[in-house]
């Protein structure tokens, strides 16, 4: 009782000094993101992006946004035509945060003053929804948070056209699996050292190539084989990363104690982990260069999968092997050093065939043909992964050639090789 009334003496103390709490968002010049601007010109239209990181949204909004899951994207659009325009803060992010949303999200308690002029404050700084003709206009879309990589998509529109421009934007921040290749500008000196990298140009010699390749991932020394590689993803980075971003895939964590900590709570408690490390598998000798997940229910439930650059282009574009399956649950395994591992689908074709389907609809795939991989594998004798889950195949590697260029399904080349693809059964 002593110690509850010693709380209701100290409540007016309490109030006031909390009260006391003054809203000072940093100048946005001051903060110093705009220096990261990216920029893009399209049809007299001129967008810069840049994607707050946690520190400097804070230092902007005078808030730990990132805390509440919520990402400032700063735009800068500049209408060159000679009509005004509508910009659609949507394209950014379907589900983004309304400002007024965001102060009461984020509100103090006892803090009104504070509280009112931060409303007002996150009101002024959101970006226009009417750009006039000749004029340049700024300010923030509030997004759902994402990390490692941002796509950013920017629309504007008028009566007579419409204007879509892209980013894919860093997230710093965040220690994402497919940092581990750094930052070198010459990858394959790196990764394939003193060796050629051979340049593609007819179709059937690269088919050749795919059909030559590892059929599976393998363990690190190379003792044991597991999943089937049964991708092959061709495209310079600003055809591939947006394909994948727009169609709901993220960066998988880094495999660190933060990380294995959080994937064990979320496979306790349950709910959606859209960043959870995955094990790392086998080619080249290396582990995968990208990791990717697109999350479903909750963390034992996702679609997974690992690319490895190859020591060759198509026409100069980079090209990718990969390996996909989709997590349907959970089991406890000797095989793992963390013990757990996700069960997969046996059926690895629906999986590729779901990726495609994500190209397609993201309007990303230019060109699709199939060419021989492990060879067919019957349901009935199937085949296991490292951990023992069965899987079977058709024996095919979905080939698909990745454009920056929106596609429609009309306008996909179906490619045949000349002959059909042997899936002869290789190990």
């Amino acid at each position: 009782m002593r110690n509850l009334w010693k709380a209701a003496a100290m409540a007016p103390v309490l109030a006031a000094v909390v009260g006391c709490r003054t809203f000072s968002p940093i100048p946005i010049d001051d903060v110093g993101f705009k220096q990261r601007a990216e920029s893009q010109t399209k049809d007299d239209v001129t967008a810069s992006v840049v994607v707050l990181t946690a520190e400097e949204a804070k230092a902007t909004f005078d808030c730990k946004l990132y805390k509440k899951k919520i990402q400032p994207v700063w735009l800068e659009i500049t209408n060159n035509t000679d009509d005004e325009m509508l910009f659609m803060p949507r394209s950014v992010d379907p589900e983004y945060f309304a400002p007024l949303e965001v102060a009461q999200k984020t509100s103090w308690t006892w803090s009104k003053k504070a509280n009112h002029e931060k409303k007002w404050f996150y009101y002024e700084q959101q970006m226009p929804f009417l750009i006039p003709p000749g004029e340049t206009v700024s300010g923030f879309v509030y997004a759902n948070r994402s990390l490692g990589v941002r796509w950013v998509l920017v629309e504007v529109f008028n009566r007579h056209k419409a204007v879509h421009v892209e980013f894919v934007h860093d997230v710093p921040g965040f220690k994402a699996d497919f940092h581990k290749l750094g930052e070198d500008d010459d990858l394959y000196e790196t990764l394939f050292p003193g060796q050629e990298i051979i340049d593609f140009t007819k179709a059937e010699d690269f088919r050749d190539w795919i059909e030559a390749q590892p059929a599976t991932v393998t363990n690190a020394d190379g003792t044991k084989t597991g999943d089937p590689l049964n991708l092959v993803v061709v495209g310079d980075s600003e055809a591939v990363w947006p394909a994948f971003l727009r169609s709901g895939w993220d960066p998988t964590s880094a495999m660190t104690a933060g990380s294995m900590l959080k994937t064990g709570a979320f496979g306790i408690f349950g709910g959606k982990y859209r960043y959870s490390p995955i094990s790392d598998l086998y080619v080249y000798g290396r582990a995968q260069d990208i990791a990717l997940q697109k999350v479903r229910a909750n963390i034992h439930y996702r679609n997974h999968l690992r690319l490895w650059l190859a020591p060759v282009t198509v026409q100069n574009l980079p090209v990718m092997i990969g390996q996909i399956s989709r997590d349907i649950g959970s089991r406890f395994t000797t095989k793992s050093s963390t013990l757990t591992t996700h069960r997969i689908d046996p059926n690895v074709d629906e999986t590729r065939s779901s990726l495609v389907q994500d190209f397609i609809y993201a309007q990303a795939l230019k060109i699709f043909a199939r060419a021989g991989g492990v060879g067919f594998v019957s349901p009935d004798e199937p085949r296991g992964n490292l951990t023992g889950d069965p899987w079977f195949t058709d024996g095919n590697r979905a080939v698909m050639v990745l454009t920056s260029e929106l596609t429609s399904m009309t306008e996909i080349e179906w490619f045949e090789w000349g002959e059909e693809a042997e899936t002869a059964q290789r190990d």
